[in-house]
């Protein structure tokens, strides 16, 4: 009699075994579907998101007019595609125009007067002559909007065919970095003006200053999340500082030092997205480190020697 019971007890727990194997595979099943479709939607932001990256900030070329262009961009959100910053380069029929901006505010109303900014700066300078008019227009395009949150720090670069002095316009940004030779000066005498979207608080219109440029020249644009980046000591980027003891002829190999020094100043941990765009204003350099003209006319290297610091343009 023991033999069928002890059969039977066997079977029952050879079922329950069965049993749970079965849900266990099932809730794997429904699990690895669920990962699937979370995958899934993350693609698709992925997607979607260097579909805005693309449209924002596009590659710039390396050459446009008489100029060298370099930029690098770093988020201070890991893996983040869309940030607070913008920059762009275009060639327009009255020169070269440049913007680097920083825009006010977070999440997508923050990308949306991004967008804005680009989409007016890019059509404005291509019938506007006068910078200071395209800031202008740009400010009302802004304000037309009527959130009355988004508004854009900016700096307006512009350098006309054949012209050997760049014309800025400073809208609350910083001021741009003009490295001759081994020497960096913050170019922070220009006229200021308020940010973008924010002009009706005063009543004069913004002006432009100009910034003459010799053969070998270079001009950083930069948002404020370089300078305010901080050690662990709470102490400021040396941009000025670090711009001269890190130069290097080739334009990308110098922002790739900068960049790098920058992520070990702030210990890899930007409180704010960073931008650098880097202006060389129209030299060939010669092999043997001489620099030379579009024209080919050799040019005397300005003194080269290291400095201990930098000096500011009062």
């Amino acid at each position: 009699m023991d033999m069928p019971l002890r059969f039977s007890s066997e079977l029952t727990g050879g079922g329950v075994s069965v049993l749970c194997c079965v849900l266990l595979t099932l809730v794997i099943g429904v699990a690895t579907v669920k990962l699937r479709r979370q995958a899934g939607a993350l693609d698709s932001l992925r997607t979607l998101t260097q579909t805005l990256q693309e449209g924002m900030l596009r590659p710039l070329p390396s050459r446009v007019g008489g100029l060298r262009t370099e930029v690098r961009y770093l988020a201070a959100q890991p893996g983040a595609q869309v940030g607070g910053d913008i920059y762009d380069v275009v060639s327009t029929p009255f020169g070269v125009r440049l913007l680097v901006g920083d825009v006010m505010g977070k999440g997508m109303p923050a990308v949306g007067t991004a967008m804005d900014t680009l989409g007016a700066f890019r059509e404005l300078v291509q019938c506007e002559a006068r910078l200071s008019m395209v800031a202008q227009r740009m400010d009302a395009a802004l304000a037309r909007r009527g959130s009355g949150e988004g508004f854009v720090t900016a700096l307006l670069f512009g350098l006309a065919d054949g012209e050997s002095s760049a014309e800025l316009v400073c809208c609350g940004h910083p001021p741009p970095l003009l490295i001759r030779g081994r020497r960096a000066t913050f170019a922070d005498a220009l006229p200021p003006s308020p940010p973008l979207g924010l002009f009706g608080l005063q009543d004069e219109w913004c002006r432009s200053s100009a910034v003459p440029l010799s053969a070998g020249d270079r001009l950083l644009l930069y948002t404020d999340g370089v300078t305010e980046a901080r050690d662990g000591k709470g102490e400021f980027y040396p941009l000025a500082e670090r711009t001269v003891s890190l130069y290097a002829e080739d334009p990308g190999a110098f922002l790739d030092a900068l960049s790098a020094d920058l992520m070990r100043h702030a210990k890899g941990n930007l409180k704010d997205d960073a931008a650098l765009l880097l202006v060389d204003y129209g030299d060939i350099r010669a092999s043997d480190g001489q620099v030379r003209s579009q024209g080919g006319n050799l040019i005397h290297r300005a003194d080269r020697k290291s400095t201990s610091g930098a000096r500011r343009i009062r």
